[in-house]
């Protein structure tokens, strides 16, 4: 992204940020061509727990341009399910 793109990129994390999400990333849908085959493993071991919907929509959340043609962006939004305090202190 060059000029205006550089400065919608950063209102939209900053805004990401602002609302709560820990990290926020932008790129275009064929930027990272390995996702498809790492989805399928994120999924045969398991690590998607009980979101059945992520495996059975494997084909669209590993290539959204499957599902959105037109799709010139993502954005990736991340958010922490880890308590703010430790779990483990109760433990002691």
């Amino acid at each position: 992204m060059t000029g205006d793109g550089d400065d919608l990129k950063a209102r939209v994390v900053a805004r990401a940020l602002e609302e709560g999400f820990v990290a926020c990333r932008i790129c275009r849908p064929v930027d990272v061509p390995e996702v498809p085959e790492r989805l399928a493993r994120f999924v045969e071991a398991g690590y998607h727990g009980q979101m059945g919907w992520m495996e059975d929509r494997m084909h669209w959340r590993g290539n959204p341009a499957a599902l959105w043609p037109e799709a010139r962006s993502v954005i990736m939004l991340a958010e922490s399910y880890t308590p703010e305090h430790d779990p483990r202190a109760v433990l002691e």
